[in-house]
């Protein structure tokens, strides 16, 4: 700082000092005075000389601001009319650390930046932080230190409650059961979000360090599952415009391959003029909620299933009773209505009228034995415990003789076009399947109805098939009438049968390897096949021809 002659101070008296509060003050180019300007320096204003023969000895004070007065309790005079005053009023213990600061700086003419502590007028101790520069008076070779002390006593007080209140806040945040973040939003892409902390509970969720997600912007859309990506980023974007929480659950990959459910929860904090500035947010680990709610949802879904099957069970039930006691009761009427008539003693009848009435007994009886059989034989197919007798076998010719001793389509037109195929076979078995087959088209058809009788070679095995020109099989049936006591309706004078024949059906094909299923003949009515495998067929190489 130059020290002014009195040629430059035009319109005043001589000072005996810069800045002296007893003397006039100087007055610069653009009018205003140095005391005036330093006036307005919040903080402690200062000119002091330096003594290059003692650096560290505080030289005379040339200028200083009224501030030190309120700060410190000393007027203005007093750190002039004494030079050593400002020295000693630097408290004890940070004394050595100021003048070696002074002495350094001031022999490389360099500036300082301190934080010390004085001790006021009062006792008080007061907190300054110091800055100061070097300057050279012009011609002269005097220098002297230029600079401003700063009360910081408040901020300095302050700082301890702070630092409590930031590892208060910093505890709380890493100790949740959950990872916080703030995410900065640029100015120049809303979008392009940079990650600005991350909790340290990222590495137990994710197994990611917080440096590593703070220095890879792009982590997120890596870890994010690929499949969730989308729905996620249109939640945020809906956030983002509509100013409404965000609240969206996703998969994420962990880095050893886990799959983690997340509930992110977040805010955006916008400036007061509206502008986006950052996201805070959490992310919830709701893995084992996931994983809870589908056990729950799959524990529902049993549990109907098994409601359902209860209630088919119920009413597969019913129809057994209704329609094995019906299917029961009209054979034993018959039988124990002819018995009687042929045990009365004051009838007389002829010798066809008993021989008919016995052999509408046996017919009876034979259904009787049929029907129980039926049932017999589907309690050892659930049960696992029967198995066919398999012995080669001419189909042909066992299921024409089948159909001649037959009597229960009387009053249809059968036509049977049977064609010789060598098969293993358990022949009972063979003969079950025919049977039922004819029985139900005879049931579900009304007299007069056409049915015909095949058997063909067919995929290294025999195809059997038995079709009527009835009014067929609706196709949302032709699945569910092979289930034991399950019925189509029935269109013909005899009874509705108990719902078993087809099911043995299917169930003798499955036990030979082969399946049955129902089809439309072409030309209307009902096609029932059975396909089963020859010899060389295998499960695996068996394929069932609809042709």
């Amino acid at each position: 700082m130059t020290t002014p002659t009195p040629d430059e101070l035009p319109g005043r008296g001589r000072p005996g000092a810069i800045g002296s509060a007893t003397h006039a003050p100087l007055v610069d180019g653009g009018g205003s005075t140095p005391t005036q300007w330093f006036s307005k320096v919040p903080g402690i204003s200062y000119v002091r000389r330096i003594q290059m023969s003692d650096p560290v000895r505080a030289g005379e004070t040339t200028h200083i601001g009224a501030e030190v007065e309120r700060i410190l309790g000393y007027g203005p005079a007093e750190f002039i009319d004494d030079p050593d005053l400002w020295v000693a009023r630097v408290h004890p213990d940070d004394l050595a650390r100021v003048l070696g600061t002074w002495r350094d700086t001031s022999e490389v003419g360099s500036r300082y930046h301190l934080a010390y502590r004085m001790v006021a007028h009062d006792g008080r101790l007061v907190h300054v932080h110091d800055t100061a520069s070097v300057e050279e008076e012009p011609g002269s070779g005097v220098r002297s230190w230029c600079g401003v002390a700063v009360d910081v006593t408040a901020d300095r007080e302050m700082a301890p409650t702070l630092r409590e209140a930031e590892a208060k806040y910093r505890l709380l945040v890493e100790q949740i059961p959950a990872v916080t973040y703030i995410d900065e939003v640029p100015e120049d892409d809303p979008t392009d979000l940079t990650p600005a902390y991350i909790s340290p509970q990222l590495e137990r969720l994710l197994g990611y360090a917080p440096h590593e997600w703070l220095a890879d912007p792009d982590l997120w859309n890596q870890v994010t599952h690929p499949d969730d990506i989308d729905a996620a980023e249109a939640g945020a974007h809906r956030s983002f415009e509509d100013g409404s929480p965000l609240s969206i659950e996703y998969r994420m990959v962990a880095r050893d391959g886990r799959t983690v459910w997340v509930r992110e929860e977040a805010s955006l904090y916008r400036d007061e003029d509206g502008a986006p500035k950052f996201w805070q947010g959490v992310y919830f680990d709701i893995t084992d909620l996931k994983r809870a709610e589908d056990e729950l949802q799959g524990a529902l879904r049993r549990e109907r299933q098994a409601a359902e099957r209860l209630r088919a069970v119920d009413e597969m039930k019913n129809t057994f009773l209704q329609a094995v006691s019906h299917d029961l009761r009209t054979p034993l009427a018959a039988i124990h209505g002819l018995a009687l008539t042929l045990a009365q003693e004051d009838i007389d009848l002829s010798d066809a009228d008993v021989r008919d009435m016995a052999n509408r007994i046996a017919a009876n009886s034979h259904k009787l034995d049929r029907i129980v059989a039926d049932l017999l034989d589907l309690d050892r197919l659930s049960r696992g415990i029967l198995e066919p007798k398999l012995t080669d076998t001419d189909i042909g010719p066992v299921v024409r003789e089948l159909v001649a001793q037959l009597d229960i389509a009387k009053d249809r037109t059968v036509v049977l076009d049977v064609e010789p195929v060598m098969i293993p076979v358990d022949t009972s078995k063979l003969e079950r399947i025919v049977e039922n087959l004819l029985a139900n088209s005879v049931r579900h058809t009304p007299a007069g109805t056409d049915i015909w009788i095949r058997t063909r070679s067919n995929d290294g095995g025999a195809l059997i098939v038995v079709e009527d020109d009835g009014p067929g099989v609706p196709e949302e049936l032709r699945e569910a009438i092979f289930e034991a006591f399950r019925q189509g309706p029935s269109t013909s004078d005899h009874s509705p049968g108990a719902g078993v024949g087809l099911a043995l059906v299917a169930r003798f094909a499955e036990l030979h390897r082969g399946r049955a299923w129902v089809e439309e003949r072409p030309g209307g009515g009902a096609s029932f096949r059975v396909w089963l495998p020859g010899r060389q067929a295998t499960t695996a190489e068996a394929t069932v021809s609809r042709g």
